[in-house]
């Protein structure tokens, strides 16, 4: 039977700063990716039984790699996504960097063979061990918005278990892909243990069909979904980091300057292109004045252009769609009956896809509270009466992925902290939880399924096994057949040793208990003597 060859198509990388090509690179047709997952698969032994702490090296040396071509990266960041260089290095670069060592320090710790310990008095002969167990292969797919961390937040503890890895990088920023295959296989990871795929969206449909062990996707909250769904029908697992519309509770003892800028930061950073950014604010309403004046003044001297321009502060939107996303939002809260304070227009003196920092005045009164993720560079301020209202406007939402509380009383924004529904709450800052190693990063409601970074990051990564085994040989446990009535005697007896609170009920089972029990350990001797 004939085979036609799948047509080569290219994916062009647009800058969209100035809208200039960047580069391209050949699209992989669906029919293919079966093919690249098998041949991950043919290598999935060798990788898995080169050993932790081989594995461990050669992800040390892809670190100090990284150290070496940190601006490298940082520049290829920024013309493919818009992001200040800075940004790209401070933020992003630093943050893997940090991220590759924390694993491979912790890897050993995390991944050993661990006891655990048996508290039933029946099963103190027996032993258990916890062990874990790479999957096999693994895809991840990233998006363009932290086109670096994201996903070698997956990358790097997956490898690590003992997978091989493929991934699929967003359309918009293929190169840092290619330039993140090419930093492993310099560091010694193997071809076909980290392979990578390019294209739009039927290439990762493909990757999610294939007969891949498990699908990390980090995305909007619409496609991870369809990922889950898709993913059902071969019940395949899923690890879902999906969209946020995080609150901000600023109370009133917070410090106004630092906060003000502390929340133009966490909302205008990356253009606000972050999952955890700051989106709604709920402001305690005697301070409301000031502090959104303080706002939208600091909001006004965001410096705007080309991300490589070191001047730079906020960088374009990724894409004309994000822009159209951004006029959209603007139109439907001015439509609902919120006022404009700054901003809402796209900057037609720039080449890109630049969207002015916008702030917009949404009362609590307003009857629909306006519920998405925004990811663009607009920020919504409500006044309310007290903490109490705060919360209840904070939780008021389908999302629940990151928060954060302002407050000069450290035990206040921990009170106010442990009431909000998110997975990640943050006091006096605002997104740099994502790039703490440490910290398991998860959603709540429609924010994810399952969890990345830190340990239960890793434990994604492995199936854990538990393993339990009685050292000696040969032996009859009672509760096998045959059954016998003083089976039944015995278990009373050991419920009353082994869970009664009355003092006198546990002293009168024990001769029961050695009665039986004794009968059973000589039946077992006997046996033992025959072998």
């Amino acid at each position: 039977m004939r085979t036609t060859t799948p047509k080569k198509e290219t994916l062009t990388s647009t800058n969209p700063a100035t809208l200039e090509p960047v580069g391209e690179v050949e699209m992989t047709h669906p029919q293919q990716v079966e093919e690249i997952v098998q041949k991950a698969r043919n290598g999935f032994p060798a990788w898995r039984d080169l050993g932790l702490e081989k594995r461990t090296e050669i992800i040390k040396t892809a670190q100090q790699l990284l150290i070496e071509r940190c601006e490298e990266f940082g520049r290829l960041i920024t013309l493919e996504m818009g992001r200040p260089f800075v940004e790209s290095v401070v933020l992003e670069v630093e943050a893997v960097v940090d991220s590759m060592g924390y694993y491979a320090r912790n890897a050993q710790k995390f991944l050993s063979d661990r006891r655990l310990p048996l508290h039933n008095i029946l099963l103190k002969r027996r032993k258990s061990r916890i062990h874990f167990q790479p999957l096999g292969v693994l895809g991840i797919i990233s998006p363009w918005n932290w086109s670096l961390l994201i996903p070698m937040g997956c990358i790097v503890p997956a490898l690590l278990a003992g997978n091989t890895v493929i991934h699929k990088h967003s359309e918009l920023t293929p190169l840092v892909s290619l330039k993140i295959r090419e930093l492993l296989l310099d560091a010694g990871v193997p071809e076909e243990s980290f392979q990578i795929i390019q294209g739009l969206a039927p290439v990762g449909q493909a990757l999610v069909d294939s007969s891949v062990e498990k699908i990390f996707f980090t995305g909007s909250t619409e496609v991870g979904q369809k990922i889950m769904e898709r993913g059902a029908r071969s019940l395949k697992k899923t690890v879902l980091e999906l969209g946020g519309h995080d609150p901000a509770i600023v109370c009133q003892d917070a410090d106004l300057e630092i906060t003000g800028s502390g929340i133009v930061w966490g909302r205008f950073s990356n253009c606000g292109q972050n999952c955890n950014a700051i989106e709604r604010v709920y402001v305690h309403e005697t301070i409301a004045k000031d502090f959104i004046d303080l706002v939208v003044e600091k909001a006004k001297k965001l410096r705007i252009g080309n991300g490589l321009d070191p001047n730079t502060d906020m960088g374009p939107l990724a894409s004309e769609a994000q822009r159209e996303k951004m006029e959209a939002i603007k139109k439907y809260a001015v439509d609902t009956g919120a006022n404009v304070l700054l901003g809402g227009h796209r900057l037609d003196d720039f080449p890109g896809y630049f969207f002015e920092p916008t702030v917009i005045l949404w009362e609590k009164s307003i009857p629909r509270p306006i519920d998405l993720e925004i990811f663009g560079p607009i920020l919504f301020i409500t006044p309310v009466s007290d903490d109490e209202e705060a919360i209840q406007l904070a939780n008021h939402s389908s999302f629940g992925l990151a928060a954060s509380v302002w407050t000069n009383d450290a035990n206040r924004g921990r009170r106010i902290a442990q009431r909000i529904e998110a997975g990640s709450l943050m006091i006096n800052d605002s997104i740099i939880a994502f790039g703490i190693p440490e910290a398991d990063w998860t959603g709540i409601k429609n924010s994810g399924v399952g969890w990345v970074h830190g340990e239960k990051g890793l434990d994604e990564m492995v199936n854990i096994q538990h393993i339990n085994y009685d050292p000696q040989c040969h032996t009859q446990n009672f509760w096998w057949f045959p059954y016998r009535g003083s089976m039944v005697r015995t278990m009373k007896a050991g419920f009353d040793f082994m869970f009664r609170r009355n003092l006198a009920k546990k002293i009168r089972s024990i001769p029961v208990l050695l009665k039986n029990y004794s009968s059973y350990f000589l039946l077992n001797r006997k046996k033992s003597e025959k072998l």
